[in-house]
């Protein structure tokens, strides 16, 4: 018989649940133990069985948050297939990412259903340099575009962060404090409660860094960096009836650190006094609502971010920017075989920048409107279409569209494969600054493929999956000296595999391999893009309450940069991390973590440095 999956009432996730194939149906352990299936949320927008899943996407569950212990997003992030990691220097430095070779900039992030895009960037592009994973409970990795759900700037993907729930009645609390090399300290603390009602969190998190110097320390540059950023997040839910739940989000984070920068005569990186000061605030909050067989959602969202900047020999430099959102989101059960979703959004997005390039100032306005239907034919196989429009106030009308299916071909074998186009709107910058804008630019589109297979054994203690994937942009955006719209098509093409193996019951192996040929419309290699991206982890508890694990990446063919200049650079690099845990109680445990363990010397942005071996020492628990 079908089963439907829990209707997820929290306030990160869309409210209707999809009828979850039979072929995922809740499996027994061999002491009889019922496990219920890996759910996906961002995939189609409401709670979906992993088996049902068209699209490609990964799940970092808390689980695996603690056991990497780093401190960072980005850090976990990066062990990802598809997924690539660029930092220019230490804690909070400017960073990159990119999804199957798509930039940020084509890459949707959304903490706890807020976006968090940064509408002053030269594009509209998410930073994840201080997003501290302290507070932080869940991501899902949705590769491919997915601008029929999630409107302009999901071209590579979605990354959805959430935060963690209480797991009890009551009120939980836990706690983390670390210090380690470069005068690095940590702490975090977290405060849950649930009742029959409703759950609450909040959580305070701090890091502060004496850091290592931005600019490569090999090309003589020894003054470091420093970093300091705090964040406090809140969330909760709220059954006020059977039919009616509210939700609500919110956080404030403030980052300030130093950077290195070119210097205006030799044109080289080097020591500077250089310094940012950020602020960001957000907020959600909404309702669900249930009439019969009708599922309603109504959420409006509030991001802002106040960011200062001075320079040496260029001075001072402010970007104020915000973007308000009003959505909703409705599900209706047609059968248990047939899911019809329909949505509506509208955002306001405004920036302003004073800075000594010129100032900038502007608004933009999209609306825009999407359905989407979930079927199942059969118990083993899931289809989706999903049409979109978004209204841009610039640019007018921007159709976009997805098509997926996922088949379990034989219990444990699913195959998946999905068709997306998208879109990506000039930001603000890109169309008014006086300097470098183009009031003439269009909107960049793109149509992105995947095709995959997953495939479970060993009595489930072993996964594999292999996935081939296309990406093609066409009007690509790019600066020379200004922005101008590029003839041709930027490509991306590559293959993502990922495994794990539960050799015993205390020993484990994961591993992610992805291979990206990103190019731009002149068929150059996309830079800080590695061909061949290695990840490989082992963890084992050889005794009972203590935990080891050891993390290898390795990367290579990163095209070279060719307007920066270093001794220190290098096409490939191997890393080595490795941590150790002790359960001193059943409610607190201490650690270690090496990273960089081997001391590699090895950039991610050419004439940055990166890290070389450190140590932390913490201790973690709840009460």
């Amino acid at each position: 018989m079908r089963r439907t999956a829990p209707l997820l009432a929290a306030f990160a996730f869309p409210l209707v649940a999809l009828p979850v194939a039979a072929a995922a149906q809740d499996a027994s352990t061999d002491d009889g133990a019922t496990v219920l299936p890996e759910i996906i949320v961002s995939a189609n927008r409401t709670p979906t069985a992993a088996a049902a899943t068209g699209s490609s996407v990964s799940v970092i569950t808390a689980e695996d948050i603690t056991a990497d212990g780093r401190p960072f997003a980005l850090d976990i992030l990066s062990t990802q297939p598809g997924i690539s990691v660029s930092q220019a220097g230490p804690a909070g430095s400017t960073s990159g990412f990119a999804i199957r070779g798509a930039p940020q900039q084509y890459v949707r992030v959304n903490v706890d259903g807020i976006e968090i895009s940064d509408p002053t960037s030269t594009q509209v592009q998410p930073s994840l340099s201080g997003l501290l994973l302290d507070g932080v409970g869940r991501i899902e990795v949705l590769r491919g575009s997915q601008s029929a759900l999630y409107g302009g700037q999901a071209v590579g993907g979605v990354i959805d962060i959430t935060s963690p729930r209480a797991t009890e009645d009551g009120l939980q609390s836990t706690y983390l404090l670390e210090g380690g090399t470069y005068g690095t300290a940590r702490a975090a603390y977290s405060l849950a409660g649930r009742n029959d009602r409703g759950d609450f969190g909040l959580t305070v998190a701090h890091l502060r860094t004496d850091g290592f110097s931005s600019a490569e320390e090999a090309d003589g540059n020894t003054e470091p960096d420093g970093y300091d950023g705090t964040r406090v997040s809140a969330t909760g839910t709220f059954q006020a009836t059977d039919s009616l739940s509210l939700f609500g989000s919110a956080f404030t984070q403030h980052e300030s650190g130093d950077f290195d920068g070119y210097d205006p005569v030799t044109f080289q990186l080097t020591d500077q006094d250089n310094t940012y000061d950020t602020t960001t605030w957000g907020a959600r909050g909404g309702f669900d609502l249930t009439t019969g067989a009708l599922e309603n959602r109504l959420a409006v969202s509030w991001y802002d971010i106040d960011r200062d900047t001075d320079e040496e020999g260029l001075g001072a430099s402010n970007f104020t920017g915000d973007r308000l959102r009003l959505e909703y989101l409705g599900g209706y059960t047609v059968s248990d075989a047939l899911l019809l979703q329909l949505g509506a959004d509208w955002t306001r997005e405004t920036a302003d920048t004073t800075s000594p390039y010129g100032d900038t100032s502007g608004d933009a306005d999209v609306a825009g409107v999407f359905g989407q239907a979930i079927w199942q034919p059969l118990d083993t196989l899931t289809l989706t279409a999903a049409l979109r429009n978004d209204d841009h106030s610039e640019f007018g009308s921007q159709p976009t569209g997805r098509l997926s299916a996922a088949w379990e071909a034989r219990p444990g074998t699913t195959l998946r494969a999905s068709v997306g186009t998208g879109f990506r709107a000039p930001s603000l910058y890109e169309l008014y600054s006086p300097s470098f804008g183009n009031p003439d630019l269009d909107p960049e589109t793109s149509v992105s493929a995947d095709l995959g297979v997953e495939q479970v054994f060993a009595d489930g203690r072993a996964q594999v999956s292999a996935t081939l994937f296309l990406l093609d942009i066409d009007d690509l955006i790019s600066f020379t000296t200004r922005y101008e719209q590029v003839p041709g098509t930027a490509r991306s093409r590559g293959v993502e595999l990922a495994g794990s193996y539960a050799l015993t019951d205390s020993v484990s192996l994961t591993g992610a391999y992805t291979y990206t040929d990103a190019r731009d419309a002149n068929d150059a290699r996309r830079v800080r893009i590695p061909l061949h991206d290695l990840n490989l982890g082992v963890e084992a508890t050889p005794m009972p309450r203590l935990t080891a694990g050891v993390e290898v990446q390795y990367a290579a063919g990163l095209p070279d940069e060719p307007f920066a200049t270093s001794a220190a650079w290098r096409s490939d690099y191997t890393v080595v991390n490795a941590r150790v845990s002790y359960a001193v109680t059943d409610a607190a445990e201490v650690y270690l973590r090496a990273e960089n363990l081997l001391d590699e010397q090895y950039q991610t942005v050419k004439g940055y440095s990166t890290s070389g071996s450190a140590v932390y020492f913490g201790v973690r628990g709840t009460f």
